[in-house]
């Protein structure tokens, strides 16, 4: 079981290296921007920083890849406002990206988190992926039952992985292993593992015993879990509704979750 694991678990560094670019060129309305990279996938996040001197830099906008051209090797980012330092008491600068200005993409790829349904499935993966550095889900169960948030969705996961400086997200659901952007929820790897699970734990395993709800959080945070595989499919096919690959594992199961394809915008 071990060398199984470690050799279909091992490529999922693939993308752990942070990366700096310099912009090559920005849009009229500054929405969007380009870069040179010989290879990187879609949804990979960032920002792009502006060096005033050697000892002087700001962050000027969020960024994430949108496009990958892999024929000419020019990566289209998204750009918007950066909220990852927002402090409400303090100026705001009113930056523009522009050319020369650097991106830096997969930032806090080294740091990573892991949703299980099991403390068993939760050991045997962290034990096998290397390169990352584990930050233990206690520490999110946490920061859900501070929010009163006992079922996680995006907001949730973009919000810690901001506090933790943690920049990928592995889920472990129906004999598969995804690896997600933990800021755009973005597939970056998608993985077959088999693996028996028992003992689901709700929402994710950890040792938090229960994650607190309130009476003022309202919406479908607010509401436990009944079930682990429903949850994260639909949250992976939501932000990956042009994935072929999401696609082709989404129709092949045997579960009421195959309803999902529908849900999906695949380009002939």
């Amino acid at each position: 079981m071990q060398k199984f694991l470690l050799l279909f678990l091992y490529p999922l560094f693939l993308y752990a290296a942070e990366l700096h670019l310099p912009v090559q060129s920005v849009s009229e309305n500054s929405k969007s921007a380009t870069v040179n990279v010989k290879q990187i996938a879609t949804g990979v996040h960032g920002f792009v920083v502006r060096d005033f001197t050697n000892e002087h830099s700001v962050i000027v906008a969020d960024a994430f890849v949108s496009k990958f051209d892999a024929a000419t090797g020019v990566a289209t980012l998204t750009l918007s406002d950066y909220q990852g330092l927002k402090q409400n008491s303090l100026p705001k600068g009113n930056w523009k990206v522009q050319a020369g200005d650097e991106a830096i993409l997969a930032f806090g790829y080294s740091r990573a988190i892991l949703l299980a349904p099991s403390e068993d499935i939760y050991h045997i993966i962290t034990k096998n992926v290397h390169g990352v550095e584990w930050v233990h889900p206690d520490n999110f169960a946490t920061y859900l039952s501070y929010n009163a948030h006992p079922a996680p969705f995006k907001e949730d996961i973009s919000g810690y992985c901001t506090l933790a400086e943690v920049g990928l997200l592995y889920t472990y659901v129906n004999n598969a292993l995804f690896t997600l952007d933990c800021q755009t929820l973005s597939l970056i790897q998608l993985t077959p593992v088999e693996l028996e699970t028992q003992n689901v734990k709700l929402p994710f395993y950890s040792r938090v015993e229960e994650i607190t709800t309130s009476w003022w959080v309202w919406g479908a945070a607010s509401r436990p879990l009944e079930a682990y595989a429903p949850h994260y499919l639909e949250l992976l096919v939501n932000y990956n509704p042009k994935s072929k690959q999401l696609y082709n594992y989404i129709s092949k199961l045997d579960t009421p979750e195959q309803r999902l394809v529908k849900k999906f915008n695949i380009a002939e």
